[in-house]
């Protein structure tokens, strides 16, 4: 009987690479408290890991694999996170996650809004402020809270796999502001109790004011990210490193910045000292 590894290599590569880019299942995840517990039971690891088990032979020709994709800058994870007005919670969509890696070539993480009735003269209550202000239950502290614990538990996993391993290096991560949506009640609701309503993308107007407060905020959170000098990386068990931090709306860079690491559980900006001082 032909057994896996019978096949040409290629042929097994050709299976590796199937594997690694399969598309995820969407599966819709309410976030109320972030814990690497939570996130380690949330991450959509794929089923092949049980192949990994099956001979060292396929686990060192899968891991050439996962090499090949990082070389090849083609190991991405992308994600929707969406934040409600009037929700203690956020939402968590995984779209893309392709295998564990001490490298990742790009995390990319969709943004989106939803309100509950449109804005009154450009204007928002306390409440849709209350989230989108620069506060410490803001969306963006909400959101690079997360991404930490996700990093974390992304390397603790790694070191698990190869306790060797001490750096997960992200070169790039996009923090995506997608067009936010608002809820509008069907007119023809038939013979129902309840009210049915579906969401609809706000106008351009409303989307620019919205945007405008995102960016802003984003900014203010990631200025107040502290410096950390680089010759205190060795210091950093495991090292979590982001190359380039950039945001966009709608796909359309807007800012970025460079050479952010987890240090103390908070990003902090990396600061290299010149020779000789």
């Amino acid at each position: 009987m032909t057994g896996f590894l019978d096949l040409p290599l290629e042929l097994r590569n050709h299976v590796y690479e199937l594997l690694l880019g399969e598309e995820l299942e969407p599966s819709f995840r309410g976030v109320l408290v972030v814990s690497e517990h939570y996130v380690r039971n949330d991450l959509p690891l794929r089923c092949y890991r049980g192949l990994l088990r099956v001979s060292r032979q396929i686990y060192q020709e899968f891991k050439q694999a996962i090499q090949h994709q990082v070389a090849s800058k083609r190991l991405r994870y992308e994600l929707d996170i969406a934040f409600s007005q009037g929700r203690p919670y956020f939402s968590l969509t995984w779209r893309q996650f392709a295998a564990l890696s001490p490298t990742i070539n790009h995390l990319f993480i969709n943004v989106d809004l939803s309100i509950k009735n449109s804005l009154q003269n450009g204007s928002y209550d306390s409440e849709l402020g209350h989230l989108l202000h620069h506060t410490p239950h803001c969306f963006a502290q909400q959101l690079f809270d997360y991404v930490a614990i996700l990093l974390k538990t992304l390397a603790n996993l790694g070191r698990e796999g190869d306790p060797r391993s001490r750096v997960l290096y992200t070169e790039s991560m996009t923090l995506n502001l997608r067009t936010p949506t608002k809820e509008v009640a069907v007119a023809d609701g038939g013979p129902y109790p309840f009210k049915p309503s579906r969401r609809l993308r706000v106008d351009q107007t409303e989307a620019h004011s919205l945007h405008a407060a995102m960016r802003d905020t984003l900014q203010t959170t990631s200025k107040h990210f502290q410096p950390f000098n680089s010759n205190e990386c060795d210091r950093l068990f495991p090292l979590i490193q982001i190359g380039c931090l950039r945001f966009a709306i709608e796909g359309e860079v807007w800012g970025e910045g460079n050479n952010l690491v987890l240090a103390h559980d908070d990003f902090q900006w990396l600061r290299y000292e010149q020779a000789g001082r």
